[in-house]
């Protein structure tokens, strides 16, 4: 009987591992491995205090109770030890410690493709995953400003597309019409109206910033409605979920991502102690 019970609460953990990882029926999430899934479905032999009342439901014998107890504690004990090991194994094996988010951008600056401010060979990085219609981004521009201003040719900043749709519905087709301003060369000017008027994004918005940008507004609307234009903002879109950014704004000093605050005077030591770690010389 004893036997019986922990064999069927360990069964829990083959049948839930197979079906995390049967072919064709999804991805794990960023962050996660085949080693958090396993040793997660190990620790589902533990939850003792409900097969603890079904036992005691489902005996009237005293005696069968006892064995069902005993059985229950030890598959909470071997479930606990199973993952245990688990968890070990996957750390010391396949280097997963933890379910985090990823930590590094994904896709390296490329001034081919990427939108940039300042030199760009400058040795400082800080490239940022906005949202048009995000207030804490245009917030930001403020902090990215003085920062340009206080490192001056130290620094590239580099703009990347991450529009939050679910909340902002607006936003994507503002990233759009950022790139089809950079079609006609204007893409800064272009970020800089938009954060300045949030609250104002419809098409005949855009349209009315291109009008003041000076660019062929019939070519803007076109490639704002292009499949080309869309795709470059699902490209950025992709390489934030691979990079881990999640919200907006996201930071990445050099190729790691910042965490913790994003105020002028934070991103300036996040900066700096990138500079240190390359050994580049102090800035100023």
């Amino acid at each position: 009987m004893v036997v019986a019970l922990v064999v069927g609460k360990l069964l829990g953990v083959g049948l839930t591992t197979r079906a995390a990882v049967r072919a064709g029926l999804g991805r794990l999430p960023a962050g996660v491995g085949f080693g958090h899934v396993l040793g997660g479905a190990a620790l589902s032999g533990i939850g003792f205090t409900v097969a603890l009342l079904i036992a005691g439901l489902a005996f009237d014998d005293p005696a069968l109770r006892d064995q069902a107890t005993v059985g229950v504690l030890i598959a909470a004990v071997v479930g606990t030890a199973l993952g245990w090991a688990v968890f070990r194994a996957a750390a010391v094996f396949r280097g997963q410690t933890d379910a985090d988010l990823p930590r590094f951008l994904d896709r390296p600056v490329d001034p081919a493709r990427d939108q940039i401010r300042g030199p760009v060979d400058a040795p400082l990085t800080l490239v940022e995953y906005g949202d048009f219609e995000c207030p804490f981004c245009a917030r930001a521009t403020g902090v990215t400003d003085e920062l340009r201003e206080r490192l001056g040719d130290d620094l590239r900043y580099v703009f990347r597309h991450l529009p939050l749709v679910d909340v902002h519905p607006r936003a994507e087709r503002a990233a759009r019409a950022a790139v089809a301003a950079q079609r006609q060369g204007r893409f800064w000017e272009m970020h800089d109206l938009l954060f300045s008027h949030q609250d104002q994004l419809d098409v005949a918005d855009l349209a009315g910033y291109a009008r003041d940008l000076g660019l062929d507004v019939e070519a803007f609307l076109r490639d704002l409605d292009d499949e080309d234009t869309a795709a470059l903002v699902r490209a950025d879109v992709a390489s934030a979920e691979a990079s881990g950014a999640r919200g907006t704004p996201t930071f990445f000093v050099g190729e790691a991502r910042h965490t913790g605050p994003h105020d002028t005077e934070s991103l300036a030591r996040a900066l700096e102690a990138s500079r240190r770690a390359a050994g580049g010389p102090r800035g100023r």
